[in-house]
């Protein structure tokens, strides 16, 4: 028979109490469900298709002949199997241009497909693609352009502002559940718009739906790059208040050209660059929107197809293998001492889990033991968002043959923060944050990129 002692008792005792810690109070303002899960998807395709892309043009007037509107070969499901197929979470598609002329048949103007040759009038480009969107399981959202440089009613905003709620209904009754709705506030200087009027219908027919670029739950970056800045901040003062309010950044794979080009195809980006565009959005706690334009045929172009195929496989390969998952882990600071935050939770894979520190430890240290020398050239970390955004710095340094060195340091970290630099091979990793609150770090990676 075996005896228990008092010292084993204790033990054993002491393993089945749950530590109980509360949670941090979140810090203030912090995502919507819908905002947090569109965060999640980081990178989504955007596809400028409509009578410029029979023209060679930007920016057509609202002249040009219905009757040029004419894909050979029009494949919107092409379109959605790319994206899904290279890692984007979500497409966005013109329905309607700042030249007017609608992708989709509607009931409201006289320029739109019905009165093109294609497919006898009958076709509809936002069909084809939300449906391809739903089946295949990528977000539809469509752009729909304030400015109309073909309708009459453009000169009378409040009988324009009941055109447009007419169109806009059109587009959120009839093609199923909408993620976003992209506003470009390009060419209304001086135009008054019935913003809350169109936010509200918005609201009520599609409340999941988030409104960007002019609009109040995504905003735009700031440039046409593709580049997030170094510091970037989800919280920010709108309105004389603060609110969440995270940046989208757009950019076409070729320099300068949102719509198809026949003679476009020397600027398209190189694998590299996209890929330094990725690290410069995503990589900054931004979400990407690269814009990949449909040709005459209406598919996307097998070199543009190339480029994305070849980057997703790179980032894929890339971030494969955690080199840091699994490994010892501590910290300078684990709340409440309870395992629900410990060190460990930052290198489980987890996103539902977190390291955190007590209330009032607004700096941390987390350290990783590597086991044995390992070689990595990219970091990731994430900050549990869902509780806000709280990490104001951050520094990485590597335990190398005994001694702490440095390998990046930078500022805000939000969803997600990419590092890129030279090999290092180390023992240990130390990372240190320094917080508005108490830190909250979902995940922390080491990762080796090929040449």
């Amino acid at each position: 028979m075996m005896t228990i002692t008092f010292a084993t008792a204790l033990l054993i005792t002491t393993s089945l109490i749950q530590l109980s810690a509360p949670p941090p109070e979140p810090l203030l303002p912090v995502p919507s469900p819908e905002q947090l899960a569109w965060q999640q998807l980081e990178y989504g395709m955007f596809c400028h298709f409509g009578i410029n892309t029979f023209h060679n043009e930007e920016w057509t007037d609202g002249t040009k002949d219905p009757q040029s509107f004419n894909p050979s070969d029009f494949n919107g499901r092409q379109w959605v199997e790319v994206a899904k197929r290279c890692g984007m979470g979500y497409l966005v598609v013109t329905a309607k241009h700042h030249d007017g002329f609608a992708v989709y048949p509607t009931a409201h103007s006289d320029y739109a497909v019905t009165a093109s040759p294609w497919r006898d009038g009958k076709g509809d480009v936002v069909r084809e693609v939300a449906d391809a969107c739903h089946d295949l399981g990528v977000m539809f959202g469509f752009y729909l352009s304030p400015w109309d440089r073909h309708e009459p009613k453009y000169a009378d905003p409040p009988a324009y502002d009941a055109h447009f709620k007419n169109m806009l209904r059109e587009l959120l009754t009839n093609y199923g559940a909408v993620g976003e709705v992209w506003f470009d506030g390009a060419g209304s200087e001086g135009h008054v718009y019935d913003w809350d009027g169109y936010y509200g219908l918005i609201r009520e027919l599609q409340p999941q739906a988030l409104i960007a670029i002019c609009g109040p739950d995504i905003r735009w970056v700031g440039n046409e790059q593709g580049v997030a800045p170094e510091t970037l901040w989800n919280v920010v003062d709108r309105d004389e208040e603060q609110v969440w309010y995270p940046a989208e950044c757009d950019v076409p794979i070729r320099k300068g050209q949102w719509f198809f080009h026949t003679d476009g195809e020397p600027q398209l980006r190189s694998v590299d660059e996209v890929l330094d565009i990725y690290y410069k959005s995503v990589g900054r706690g931004a979400v990407l929107l690269l814009n990949v334009s449909p040709d005459r045929r209406g598919l996307l172009p097998e070199k543009d197809v190339a480029v994305l195929d070849e980057v997703w496989r790179i980032v894929s390969e890339t971030f494969k293998t955690n080199l840091a998952e699994g490994k010892a882990a501590t910290a300078s600071n684990e709340r409440g001492g309870d395992p629900a935050f410990a060190a460990a939770n930052a290198i489980d894979g987890d996103d539902a889990t977190y390291w955190c520190t007590d209330d009032g430890v607004p700096e941390g240290m987390l350290i990783v033991d590597l086991g044995e020398p390992t070689t990595f050239n990219r970091s990731l970390i994430q900050e549990h968002i869902a509780l806000g955004q709280r990490v104001e710095s951050y520094k990485l340094e590597a335990m190398v043959e005994g001694e702490w060195i440095p390998v990046v340091e930078g500022t805000t970290i939000g969803y997600k923060r990419l590092d890129r630099f030279a090999d290092v091979t180390a023992t240990q990793v130390r990372l240190t944050v320094r917080a508005r609150a108490c830190p909250t770090i979902q995940a922390f990676g080491l990762y080796r990129a090929a040449e």
